[in-house]
């Protein structure tokens, strides 16, 4: 960036190599899933925040099934074996990553798939949610405003350097960039702060468990 700037006010292009610079370390990369699918079957640490639904990486196939009914996925099939594959590549392999995360309330108090499919997720986070390298916590909706509601990220550690992830409808975004990524972490701590502890999320998720 500091030779771009350079570049701007000796020519005097108005921004012209900042902005280009700005788009080539930010623009949309149609391949991204596979590039963080790479770093996220390599990484130590895993940081999760997620809205409306439970992330991926704590989905039973039910509840898969239920959102991918909805999606565009033309081959229903062949995507949860897909992310049944990559879950399996994050919790068992051999040295598994700290997996940490914030959801919303919203995401546990959906009847996604309906009653059963929404009980048996409820039963597999409170299953998870006790193993060492997995932290489960809940924003509640007392909670009010908090910075997640603009949408769902991700912030991964891949040995000596963090990856970040910005989810969209239709795709998402990778981010390495320095600025970007401080700002992420910073996010999800604010975030955190507002979230139960993980023993109050798992008494809420068995008192909702329980009401199934």
């Amino acid at each position: 960036m500091k030779q771009a700037k350079i570049l701007d006010e000796l020519w005097k292009t108005g921004g012209h190599f900042q902005t280009l610079l700005f788009f080539a370390e930010t623009a949309h990369d149609p391949d991204w899933l596979r590039s963080y699918s790479q770093h996220e079957a390599a990484a130590s640490v895993i940081r999760i925040y997620q809205g409306q639904i439970i992330p991926p990486p704590l989905q039973t196939e039910g509840y898969m099934r239920a959102l991918l009914a909805e999606s565009d996925a033309k081959d229903v099939e062949l995507a949860i074996q897909s992310r049944m594959a990559r879950q399996d590549a994050i919790l068992t392999r051999p040295s598994p990553p700290y997996v940490w995360i914030l959801m919303d309330e919203d995401s546990i108090t959906s009847e996604i798939g309906g009653r059963e499919a929404m009980r048996s997720q409820l039963r597999y986070l409170l299953e998870v949610g006790v193993l060492p390298h997995i932290s489960v916590r809940i924003i509640p909706k007392s909670a009010g405003a908090h910075l997640g509601l603009d949408g769902p990220f991700r912030l991964i550690t891949v040995r000596d350097r963090q990856i970040g992830y910005v989810g969209a409808r239709r795709g998402g975004r990778l981010i390495e960039g320095p600025t970007e990524i401080t700002e992420i972490a910073v996010d999800y701590e604010r975030i955190g702060f507002k979230a139960l502890s993980e023993d109050a999320t798992r008494a809420r998720i068995g008192e909702l468990e329980a009401t199934k």
